[in-house]
């Protein structure tokens, strides 16, 4: 169960951008070959924030999809857009298509900060 293992390092970096545990959400992206299961990073960031300042964070999944691209013409589309197992070739000129980087990736695109609240009577 490697979500447990990310959920952990996605804490660590909340933690060191909002020490003062006022976060409302983080928002993660995943590549379509990341291999996370999306309810279990969910489950483990849950486990591994109970008991803390950021248990009340939510988790919020972006997928990157396949995005293929062609060298020779330069259209690209994503996977939704009809494109079969193995390497399709472009639509348009026929050549091969290769596909974009970041498919594997697994990062902390941003954190939602809870503004802190005005003291009364200022």
């Amino acid at each position: 169960m490697h979500e447990l293992s990310i959920a952990n390092e996605i804490f660590k970096i909340v933690q060191s951008h909002a020490p003062n545990g006022r976060v409302l959400a983080i928002g993660i992206r995943l590549g379509a070959w990341s291999c996370v299961q999306e309810d279990s990073l969910r489950n483990s960031f849950r486990w591994v924030t109970d008991q803390t300042a950021y248990a009340q964070a939510r988790l919020e999944v972006e997928r990157i999809e396949e995005i293929w691209i062609c060298e020779t013409c330069q259209q690209s589309f994503d996977q939704s857009k009809g494109i079969s197992d193995g390497v399709p070739n472009c639509p348009w000129c026929g050549q091969r298509l290769g596909l974009l980087d970041g498919l594997q990736e697994m990062r902390v695109e941003w954190i939602e900060l809870q503004e802190e609240s005005e003291t009364p009577g200022e």
